[in-house]
């Protein structure tokens, strides 16, 4: 099966820029003091943790259908997982 590299392209992006927002949440909530939008940022926080995890479902997928080893599938499988790893171990900031 050939895959289309400009989609998985597209996810890499997608997934670096959904990495960025989240650094970007995480600041933002700390340094506000105004409930309304904390409660935002976790709502926030929430919907990009779960669009993550469905880029991490496709780059499973399509890992199981290739046959190559290194390829662009690889890395957005790499990349969404440490991402995910990032989002999880960080995730308690939001309880403090």
């Amino acid at each position: 099966m050939k895959i289309s590299e400009s989609i998985v392209n597209n996810l890499l992006i997608e997934v670096d820029s959904l990495t960025c927002r989240i650094r970007g949440i995480k600041h933002s909530y700390k340094t506000t003091f105004n409930e309304g939008l904390r409660e935002r940022l976790i709502e926030e926080n929430k919907n990009i943790f779960e669009r993550i995890k469905e880029i991490n479902k496709v780059s499973n997928f399509l890992m199981e259908r290739s046959k190559e080893k290194i390829s662009l599938s690889a890395l957005l499988e790499e990349r969404s997982r440490r991402t995910l790893d990032e989002i999880k171990t960080e995730n308690n900031l939001f309880f403090l």
